[in-house]
């Protein structure tokens, strides 16, 4: 039975304004886990969606109401899984908690292991002994097979195939309808093109495409953390 309006309490944060907020918002609103009171963006002029919460680009204006926040979800979705971890690292160094959003269509088989604050969307399907580290994005219609090792802030884009016994080192990004074949290495902070067959282990901070996928470049984690500091200061 759904709560009364009054009965939610308003405390969570969300990092990021764009679709990944709009998704987990609904997804906290559908399963009852709490409500909004700020989505906080520097980058959005305007709010992206109409938000339960107040929209806020401000670190000043956030800073006023960190009394209020208990909660946590970042919403950085795309390749920046580096900045999604290491934001959630610092918000939760401030005291405030994470939490998981599985959808309910979605299905971990028993045995699976989960890290903190993963997010996981409908139709995903993770096989049996698979390791999934913090702040994982699962997207839709994801499939994960047996004794995979997933690790930090990797996302898997939709529709993406990892066959059985492939690791996945922190950061990396599997894009829609690629394909990882089995006991194949993909390096920390590796960036796998949508559509791509990987058939050999990919290098660390390596991208790569096609048909079989070969490496074209290399990509380097970015993270901005003076956001947090400023808003997290305890110079007033």
């Amino acid at each position: 039975m759904a709560r009364d309006v009054g009965d939610i309490v308003q405390d969570i944060l969300l990092w990021g304004g764009r679709s990944q907020a709009l998704i987990v918002e609904d997804m906290i609103d559908q399963y009852e886990i709490g409500s909004v009171r700020s989505v906080f963006d520097q980058t959005l002029s305007d709010p992206y969606y109409k938000s339960n919460g107040v929209f806020i680009k401000s670190t000043h204006d956030l800073r006023k109401i960190l009394k209020d926040l208990k909660r946590f979800v970042v919403c950085i979705g795309g390749e920046h899984g580096y900045a999604r971890h290491m934001t959630a690292c610092f918000l939760r160094a401030q005291g405030l908690s994470d939490f998981r959003l599985i959808h309910d269509r979605a299905f971990l088989d028993r045995g699976v292991e989960i890290g903190k604050a993963i997010q996981v969307m409908p139709n995903v399907v993770v096989h049996k002994r698979v390791y999934i580290g913090d702040d994982c994005i699962l997207n839709t219609s994801c499939t994960i097979d047996h004794e995979c090792k997933i690790g930090h802030g990797v996302h898997i884009m939709g529709s993406a195939a990892i066959a059985g016994k492939v690791t996945i080192g922190s950061f990396a990004t599997i894009g829609t309808n690629a394909t990882i074949l089995p006991n194949l290495n993909i390096g920390e902070g590796a960036l796998v093109g949508a559509g791509a067959v990987v058939t050999k282990d990919v290098p660390p901070h390596a991208i790569c495409v096609g048909i079989p996928a070969r490496s074209r470049g290399t990509c380097l984690p970015q993270f901005m953390d003076s956001p947090l500091r400023e808003i997290f200061s305890r110079d007033e």
